[in-house]
């Protein structure tokens, strides 16, 4: 069988390199993304190791990650959503939602299969939370640059990946049937391009609030 190229790896490495370049100690609580990162790419890797050279299953190490994944976005979204409503009724109810799938649907399989249902889940509630968020900033009165609006960014980014792994598990058995029978893996194309644009859109996001914080 033919091991794709870790393509997604090398976008989340480059991440991480722009974030500890741009998010210093002033950055507040930005810097927090250069620890999530360090570990994404740590978990990717160890993934990847042990599908490509061990030829066994990561589906575990995968499902092990996304409780962490949901929550590290979750803490996004409240810090982003302080500055427009208390969002944590709407956020604890997600989650609250979320972690009962997700241990539901992995200790039946002994955490050894990716909680797919789960993910589904998720990625709908941070879609919808992005359009929360859209929402309220249009609402501001207030001018605001989004081209140099760092949550912006952050949040938009957000929104194509959760937006866009929502339609790939709708999708996913044509995704499987067309790979089957065409041979072309689309699905795992589809999820180079949206990792790509959210570790694009965070990217920018670090260096405009780098910008910020030496202008001020």
């Amino acid at each position: 069988m033919k091991i794709p190229f870790p393509y997604v790896i090398i976008i989340e490495l480059l991440c991480l390199l722009s974030s500890l370049y741009y998010l210093n100690n002033k950055a507040g609580w930005w810097k927090y993304f250069k620890f999530f990162l360090a570990l994404t790419v740590v978990v990717e890797t160890s993934a990847y190791c042990i599908f490509a050279y061990y030829q066994k299953s990561n589906h575990w190490i995968h499902n092990l990650f996304l409780p962490i994944d949901a929550l590290f976005s979750a803490w996004l979204f409240l810090k982003i959503y302080n500055n427009y409503f208390n969002s944590k009724p709407w956020l604890l109810l997600g989650l609250t939602i979320f972690l009962a799938i997700y241990f539901f649907t992995s200790i039946s399989n002994n955490f050894l299969e990716y909680s797919t249902t789960g993910s589904e889940f998720i990625s709908v509630f941070f879609a919808v939370s992005s359009c929360l968020y859209y929402y309220y900033l249009l609402k501001q009165d207030d001018y605001i640059d989004l081209i140099k609006h760092p949550p912006f960014w952050i949040i938009t980014g957000l929104f194509f990946f959760y937006f866009g792994r929502t339609g790939c598990n709708f999708f996913a058995d044509y995704l499987f049937d067309i790979n089957k029978i065409y041979g072309i893996p689309l699905r795992y194309i589809i999820f180079i391009v949206l990792n790509f644009i959210l570790y694009g859109c965070w990217s920018y996001g670090f260096i405009c609030k780098y910008r910020q914080t030496i202008s001020s």
